[in-house]
């Protein structure tokens, strides 16, 4: 009879040992929850980072945009040879000297930025300095 109770406390001890402790797996949550801290922010200023690049490609498209809108319509531009000379153009305008398409937002805010003006200043080389306005 001894030997019978030993088998069964054997057994028990053996359905006991399979799977895991409430512990264990508290321990195994605990460290994959410290783990996605820690890698977290990484992926946060990865995706921060990328959005002020696609800010910049942006800018740098519309103010390509810009000069090309202005170097094809001089006429309109009759004191591009005044130092300081200002002109602003809607966005909107640009559009067709791009390869943007009208339904353009800024990455960082996802605000439309179809109503917002580039300017440009003609500077002392008569170059054409290039300033995005928003709205």
């Amino acid at each position: 009879m001894k030997q019978k109770c030993l088998k069964t406390k054997k057994k028990e001890l053996k359905l006991t040992t399979l799977g895991f402790t409430i512990i264990e797996l508290t321990a195994i949550v605990v460290v994959l929850v410290a783990i996605f801290l820690l890698v977290f922010p990484s992926f946060i200023k990865i995706a921060s980072k990328d959005d002020e690049k696609k800010y910049e490609e942006i800018v740098d498209t519309l103010c390509l945009a810009g000069r090309t809108y202005i170097y094809s319509n001089t006429d309109k531009f009759i004191e591009l040879s005044n130092v300081g000379y200002t002109i602003k153009i809607s966005v909107e305008d640009l559009i067709p000297y791009s390869n943007m398409n009208s339904d353009l937002k800024n990455p960082n805010t996802d605000k439309s930025i179809i109503n917002d003006t580039v300017s440009y200043v003609v500077k002392e080389d008569y170059s054409l300095e290039c300033k995005y306005l928003n709205g």
